[in-house]
């Protein structure tokens, strides 16, 4: 497939709709999660990974690096299950550890990446639809 995971790209981490999101512990797990994704037919370029502190800035669970949309985003963001899946993912990155984002359409799609994942360690999956989150 052609080119690399997006890598605590320097942007503002919204909601993210149709992506299944998981937490890996280390660099060999994202490494391995990348490449068998790969190997499935998902382009690597489309998958988004946040790592450790520099991650977790990123994210900005509050939204006070982003301006007045990202804090008014997060508060609206703040009665919903979101904000737990904030926190948690916070809380991981902080701990060093990262948050792999992988776009999922459809069901067999959505089972296949979250087989590869937990296969490649990952814990802790999500699946955003438009108006839903799913634990797997």
């Amino acid at each position: 497939m052609s080119g690399q995971p997006r890598r605590n790209e320097d942007r503002f981490y919204r909601y993210p709709k149709h992506r299944m999101v998981a937490i890996v512990d280390d660099e060999q797990q994202v490494d391995t999660a990348i490449t068998t994704l790969e190997q499935a037919g998902v382009d690597a370029s489309s998958v988004h990974v946040l790592s450790g502190p520099a991650g977790a800035r990123l994210l900005d669970r509050s939204g006070k690096r982003h301006g007045l949309r990202a804090r008014l985003l997060r508060f609206v963001q703040g009665g919903a299950f979101e904000t737990d899946a904030l926190r948690q993912h916070e809380k991981a990155l902080n701990d060093g550890q990262h948050v792999i984002y992988v776009p999922a359409r459809g069901d067999n799609t959505r089972r296949a990446i979250a087989q590869i994942l937990r296969a490649a360690g990952g814990h802790h999956l999500l699946y955003f639809g438009t108006w839903s989150i799913a634990e797997l």
